[in-house]
C-alpha cells in the first residue's frame, strides 16, 4: 500500500512538472476581462474647453534623427533624443545578451519613451526638444540631470527633467507644462510607452512577457494573445501604482510619485507595437503659471532586493506564481548563503543541506514505518491470501496489523509530501530569478556555464539518475516483485525528465540524493 503511495506521488510530481513546463501559461486572466476590438479608444475630452492649443507656425523643423545625450554610471548606459526628448536606449552594464564573451549588453528600451500627447492635438514625439547636456556625460557619485525643453502651441512650452541616479536603476522624471499666455489652460495629458511584440511573434511559452501594471495591490500581467489584431485595446481603471513591460527577466516601468484614480489603456497600434496609455485628470493651467507631475522610471533586473529597494510595491513584479509563498524565501536564503560563499553553485549546495536537516525527523520517521512495513509483510501476504474473497475483512484485519505493530502505512510517504512544493519551489527559482542568470560553476571538473540552463555536457542528470538508482536500492522494499521493477525505472524516468531543467535544481536534486544515501546509510548501520 505504502509502496503504490509512493509511486503515485512520484508519478505525479513528473506528471506536474511537464504539465508545468509545457501546457501552464504563467498567468491566467479572469474569464471575465473581455477585450473591446475597435479602431481606437474612447477619447477623454477636457472638462470644459477653455483655451484652444494648437501647433505654432514658429514649430523648428525636425531633422531625421535629432541629436543624441548619452549619460553612463557605473550601472547603465543611458541614451536620450531631442527629437521627441525620450529615452531611446538604455543597456544594462552587468547583464549581456548571452554568456558569449564578445556579447552585447541588454538593451531594455527598444522604442522612444516616455511620449506625452496634450488633450489629443499631438504628440512631443514630433516636436524638436533643445536639451541641457550634449555628447555624453559619466559619472559614479553623484546624480546627474538633463533638461529637455521644446514649445508646443503658442505661449506653451513643454519642459522634461531626467536626472540618472549613478547607484539605482532608477530615473526621476518630472513633466512640466508651462502656461505664458493669458488664459487658463484645460489639458487632458497622457503618457505613452511602447515595445515591440510582433503578431507572428511567438514568445515565450514558460513565463510571462507583455504588459503588467499595478493597479492598487493587484499585479495585472496582460496577455498578448488579447490584443492580437491592429486595433484591439484593454482598459484597467483605479489608483495605478506602475505600468510598464516586462519579460522573464526584465522590467521597465513609470511610477507615479502621487498616484491617482485614472486609467491605462493596452492596444495594438500595429503589427508591431504595444502601446500603453497612461491617462491622467484635466490638468488646470491658470496664466503665466505652470503644471508639473512627477515620476520614477524603473529600467532593470527583476532581482529581488533591487526591486524591493526601489520601493512602490515594484517587488510585487517579480512573481513565482502558486508556490511564490515557498519560492521567495528560498530565493532569500541563497541570497543570504551568496554573500557568505561569493558562490550560487555552494549556496544551492549548502541551501540543500538545510533543507535536508530540517526534515531528517521526517526522513528517520520515514525509514522507521518502511523498515516496519518490511518486517511485517509476510504477515500483510498471509492476510491478503486468507481475505482474498473479503475486502472489507482484509482491510480490517491490515489496519489491526498496523496498530499492533505500530506502523504508519503513509509514514515513508512525508518526506516526499514536502519535497513536492520544495522542488517545484525552487524550480521557479532556478528557471526565472535573473540572479542565476548566466551564473556559472564548477563542478568535478565539468564546467556550467549557466545555473538557470541546462547541463550542456548532461553530466550532471546522469549522476542524479546515478544516485536516484542508489537510493532505491538501500530503501527498505515494501512490495510486490513487479512494483519493485517499476520503482527501479523510475531513475531512468527522473533522469530523462531533468536532462532539460535548469542545472541548478539537478544540482539540488543530487546533493539532496547524495545525502539521502548517507542518511539511510547511517540509519542502516545504526540499526544493525
Amino acid at each position: 500500500m505504502e509502496k503504490k503511495t509512493l509511486l503515485a506521488i512520484i508519478i505525479s510530481i513528473a506528471i506536474l512538472l511537464i504539465w508545468d513546463l509545457f501546457f501552464i501559461q504563467p498567468r491566467v486572466e479572469k474569464e471575465s476581462a473581455e477585450v473591446a476590438t475597435q479602431e481606437e479608444p474612447p477619447d477623454v475630452k477636457p472638462a470644459s474647453p477653455v483655451l484652444e492649443i494648437n501647433k505654432p507656425e514658429s514649430l523648428p523643423v525636425l531633422t531625421e534623427d535629432g541629436e543624441s545625450i548619452i549619460m553612463e554610471t557605473p550601472l547603465v548606459r543611458a541614451v536620450w533624443n531631442t527629437k521627441g526628448g525620450g529615452l531611446t536606449s538604455v543597456k544594462l552594464k552587468k547583464y549581456t545578451e548571452t554568456i558569449e564573451e564578445d556579447s552585447e549588453l541588454v538593451d531594455i528600451v527598444k522604442t522612444p519613451m516616455p511620449n506625452l500627447s496634450l488633450s489629443d492635438k499631438f504628440h512631443d514625439n514630433d516636436l524638436l526638444y533643445q536639451a541641457s547636456l550634449t555628447g555624453t556625460v559619466y559619472s559614479e557619485d553623484r546624480p546627474i540631470s538633463l533638461t529637455m525643453s521644446a514649445q508646443a502651441a503658442d505661449g506653451v512650452v513643454i519642459n522634461k527633467i531626467y536626472t540618472l541616479d549613478p547607484e539605482s536603476y532608477s530615473i526621476n522624471y518630472s513633466t512640466i507644462i508651462e502656461n505664458s499666455t493669458d488664459q487658463r489652460l484645460a489639458l487632458n495629458i497622457s503618457m505613452q510607452m511602447n515595445d515591440i511584440y510582433p503578431l507572428d511573434g511567438k514568445g515565450s511559452q514558460y513565463i510571462f512577457e507583455g504588459p503588467v501594471l499595478l493597479n492598487d495591490k493587484r499585479l495585472e500581467e496582460f496577455k498578448i494573445s488579447k490584443v492580437k489584431k491592429v486595433g484591439a485595446y484593454r482598459e484597467f481603471s483605479g489608483e495605478v501604482k506602475w505600468f510598464g513591460f516586462e519579460d522573464k527577466y526584465f522590467l521597465k516601468t513609470i511610477i507615479p510619485i502621487d498616484p491617482q484614480e485614472t486609467s491605462v489603456t493596452i492596444r495594438r497600434l500595429d503589427e508591431n507595437t504595444i502601446s500603453l496609455y497612461y491617462g491622467t485628470l484635466t490638468a488646470e493651467i491658470d496664466p503665466f503659471s505652470r503644471y508639473e507631475k512627477e515620476y520614477l522610471i524603473f529600467i532593470g533586473p527583476k532581482k529581488l532586493q533591487t526591486l524591493k529597494a526601489t520601493g512602490y510595491g515594484l517587488r510585487k513584479a517579480l512573481d513565482f506564481g502558486f508556490f511564490d509563498i515557498i519560492a521567495k524565501p528560498m530565493l532569500m536564503a541563497m541570497e543570504w548563503i551568496y554573500s557568505l560563499t561569493h558562490s550560487y553553485g555552494l549556496s544551492i549546495i549548502l541551501l540543500t543541506i538545510i533543507i535536508k536537516i530540517f526534515l531528517y525527523p521526517l526522513t528517520l520517521k520515514s525509514f522507521t514505518s518502511m523498515k516496519g512495513l518490511q518486517k511485517v509483510q509476510p504477515l500483510m501476504k498471509e492476510i491478503q491470501t486468507l481475505y482474498k474473497d473479503d475486502k472489507q475483512k482484509m482491510n480490517q484485519e491490515m489496519m489491526k496489523l498496523y496498530s499492533e505493530h505500530k506502523i504508519n502505512p503513509m509514514g515513508g510517504c512525508l518526506p516526499m509530501l514536502l519535497q513536492i512544493p520544495i522542488l517545484f519551489a525552487l524550480y521557479k527559482v532556478f528557471f526565472s530569478a535573473i540572479e542565476l542568470r548566466h551564473t556559472p560553476f564548477y563542478i568535478v571538473g565539468t564546467w556550467l556555464p549557466d545555473l538557470s540552463a541546462k547541463d550542456p555536457y548532461f553530466i550532471t542528470p546522469i549522476l542524479m539518475g546515478a544516485s536516484q538508482f542508489i537510493m532505491q536500492k538501500m530503501t527498505p522494499q515494501t512490495g510486490d516483485a513487479t512494483q519493485q521493477k517499476i520503482m527501479l525505472f523510475m531513475p531512468v524516468f527522473f533522469t530523462i525528465l531533468f536532462l532539460s531543467f535548469p542545472s541548478g535544481l539537478v544540482i539540488y536534486w543530487l546533493i539532496s540524493n547524495v545525502l539521502s544515501i548517507l542518511q539511510q546509510a547511517y540509519i542502516n548501520r545504526k540499526d544493525a
